[in-house]
């Protein structure tokens, strides 16, 4: 069982052991409850990677697979490893197979840039339910294996020249087609000559100034098309594909027929027996953006002809479809319904799924949710989901599509039962611009109502508020056990230029035209909850920090400079400098043009409107917050105009570059170290706390020493 494959460092693992309970036994019971620690979030066993993918179903409904891993602090590294499970109750998960190199599973941007965020591979199952392949990264190459169903070891299948980005299997479970750009040995020399005689800079790429290597995206150096292959199971040979093999290849790479004659068409999912077809339509003629209000629509002839409009108010209106369901439109099992889910809610804090059978007028709702549900396959009248909620670690979950009933299939974390957190609610409130906002509050575990608590804004996307927001930086239950109340919250959506637009350049003038409604939304829902919890006599108004990664830091920046509302901040780098993108390159003519049209200007410097409003290092009068800087080394050179800045104006700011790390810092000893200063940091802050360890002497003399400099000014 996965609790006897990796330990934790919590008493109730090992409680749990001792009494020899099963994998969906273990309850609260079993051991003695205590606070949260930094080690319980950071060595939790992580399903479905940051973005909550990667779950697979087999064919026949019985297992699913997934790659788990844990990270290691001490020694700075990953353990990973496939296993499989059934998807009755009671089923105990099977160890398949070593996952390999955990950076096989960095996030890489379509430029090749690497994000740093863990994404998971996909198992793939064979048309017989008996075995999956997934791809493997070791010694520098990443290969094709193979696992079985009921165990027996691991199997490398392929041996090529080139590492597999994607994979398929044939029709016929006889063989495989992979895609590979060119082979290392091509890399490795592009490589040795960029050292030898250097390389060109292209204004038109982004180059990052820290190692001065290009970003190559897939297939780059094949001209841009992928080289398929393939593997034949039976031989165990592989080959170019033929002519013949790219025509199926193409049928399995693309499933869904471009012979669809439905130019309007969103998301199109074809039935299980290829006779029909279901898909989203924008009907209003005056919104046909990138997220318009979208109406139902199935027809049960392939080419789409004598499309069926389902007519229930809640066939119309904002889709989701990224989660819950993998599809984002599911035909049930046996073809006779259509799933789909819609956001619903205050502020869309919802999301509610429902069934439709063609030509009824009204639909059924299946269930409707405010937690994290996503990758969701629809098998044996149940939806296969994970599930994840601002109180406990994600988990494998059946859903009974009849009654809404939920199961719990998998939890690899049964000892977070064991463990006390302080209450969370959903909060849900309109600023004073009349945009609905939401959030989870999370209070402190002791939590006494007649204190008035320092309050810290964590975001930008509410789902993540059991660990630390986006980017898991601002660990959520370890600064609530620390006494502050947190809120994370989701920042607001800009729907009404979404549903008129595609254009990137059209939605980033609705986003950062004069109104600035990106940044300046947000700040108006933090002063409305603000009051809101004042008013609850809950927090203390005038202690109250923000924090932000990525979109999250022109939140901050803007919070900044335009109010007087935080007594602290801190951000996991800096992108609003005038010329700091310069720093790294730039993104050819469309970044330029978007530059322009949203109000940055020409480079260089500020000719623009945008930056005034969002640049730290050219309103340095107007920022009083202490500031901290958690940085990688790949982004840091963004930061640097506006900390230089801060600090020869005299400001409170402390820069920490963290090294071989990218957008999401990715090593566990980064990430512990982070999770310590932030929480540090804002109780140093909001609490004049400090810790007494002695190994932190150096930090907190530094600390007071900006509070002195805070003061003089």
């Amino acid at each position: 069982m996965l609790a006897f494959f990796w330990s934790t460092s919590g008493s109730c693992a090992q409680q749990a052991q001792e009494v020899g309970l099963g994998w969906n036994e273990m309850d609260a019971t079993a051991c003695s409850l205590r606070t949260v620690t930094s080690a319980d979030l950071l060595g939790l066993r992580e399903i479905g990677g940051e973005i909550g993918q990667g779950l697979s179903v087999s064919p026949n409904g019985r297992h699913f697979a997934l790659e788990v891993h844990q990270a290691d602090v001490e020694s700075d590294t990953y353990r990973a490893a496939w296993f499989v499970s059934g998807t009755a109750m009671g089923s105990s998960p099977r160890d398949v197979g070593d996952a390999g190199d955990a950076t096989l599973f960095r996030n890489r941007l379509a430029d090749g840039r690497i994000v740093g965020a863990w994404v998971s591979d996909y198992a793939k199952w064979s048309p017989d339910s008996q075995a999956i392949v997934y791809r493997k990264k070791l010694q520098g190459e990443t290969q094709l294996w193979m696992s079985f169903t009921e165990g027996g070891g691991a199997k490398q299948l392929t041996h090529n020249a080139a590492d597999i980005e994607d994979f398929y299997w044939s029709e016929d479970g006889s063989s495989l087609y992979f895609t590979t750009d060119a082979d290392r040995a091509y890399f490795l020399k592009a490589r040795e000559s960029r050292y030898r005689n250097g390389h060109v800079y292209d204004y038109d790429k982004d180059w990052s100034t820290i190692d001065g290597q290009p970003l190559y995206p897939p297939y780059f150096l094949s001209a841009g098309q992928p080289r398929v292959w393939k593997f034949d199971l039976v031989t165990g040979s592989e080959r170019l594909a033929t002519a013949e093999n790219l025509v199926e290849f193409e049928r399995l790479a693309r499933p869904n027929p471009s012979e669809l004659n439905l130019p309007k068409a969103r998301s199109p999912v074809l039935s299980k027996d290829r006779n029909g077809v279901a898909w989203l339509q924008p009907d209003d003629p005056e919104r046909q953006g990138q997220h318009p209000p979208m109406t139902l629509y199935a027809s049960l002839a392939l080419d789409g002809s004598n499309p069926v409009r389902c007519a229930a108010k809640e066939c119309t209106g904002i889709f989701d479809t990224n989660m819950p369901l993998k599809e984002g439109l599911h035909w049930s099992t046996i073809d006779d319904e259509i799933l789909f889910v819609r956001k619903d809610g205050f502020g869309y804090s919802k999301r509610s799924l429902y069934g439709w059978r063609i030509g009824d007028r009204t639909v059924r709702k299946v269930l409707s949710t405010d937690e994290w549900l996503s990758d969701c396959s629809i098998t044996s009248g149940r939806a296969i989901c994970f599930r994840e909620t601002p109180v406990y670690p994600r988990t494998v979950i059946a859903i009974d599509l009849d009654d809404g009933s939920v199961d719990v299939l998998l939890d690899p974390n049964p000892e977070f039962r064991c463990i006390s957190i302080g209450k969370v609610e959903l909060m849900e409130w309109e600023n004073s611009s009349g945009y609905k906002s939401f959030g989870y509050l999370v209070l402190p575990p002791d939590y006494d109502r007649d204190t008035r608590y320092p309050l810290v804004f964590v975001g930008y996307r509410a789902r993540y508020a059991l660990r630390g927001g986006v980017g898991n930086e601002y660990p959520v239950h370890l600064l609530a056990k620390s006494g502050l109340v947190v809120l994370v919250y989701d920042k607001p959506d800009i729907y009404a230029a979404r549903e008129i637009y595609s254009d990137p350049i059209d939605i980033g003038k609705a986003r950062w035209g004069p109104d600035l409604f990106d940044v300046s939304m947000p700040l108006a829902s933090f002063d409305s909850a603000i009051r809101i919890l004042a008013k609850r006599e809950l927090i203390d108004p005038d202690r109250v920090a923000v924090t932000g990664l990525s979109n999250g830091i022109g939140h901050v920046n803007y919070a900044l400079i335009h109010s007087d509302l935080f007594a602290a901040a801190i951000t996991s780098s800096s992108d609003f400098g005038p010329n700091g993108r310069v720093l790294i390159g730039a993104s050819g003519d469309l970044a330029r043009e978007y530059r322009r049209a949203t109000g940055a200007g020409s480079y260089p410097g500020p000719d623009g409107f945008l930056f005034p409003h969002m640049s730290v290092s050219l309103n340095t009068d107007r920022v009083r917050a202490p500031l901290l800087v958690n940085v990688s080394d790949h982004e840091h050179p963004w930061a640097l105009e506006e900390v230089v800045a801060l600090e020869e104006a005299g400001k409170a700011v402390e820069m920490v570059v963290y090294p071989d790390e990218g957008h999401i810092k990715w090593h566990p000893a980064h990430r512990a170290s982070v999770y310590e200063r932030n929480v540090d940091w804002l109780r140093f802050w909001l609490q004049d706390f400090e810790d007494e360890d002695p190994a932190k002497s150096r930090r907190y003399d530094r600390w007071r020493a900006l509070r002195e400099k805070l003061a003089a000014h």
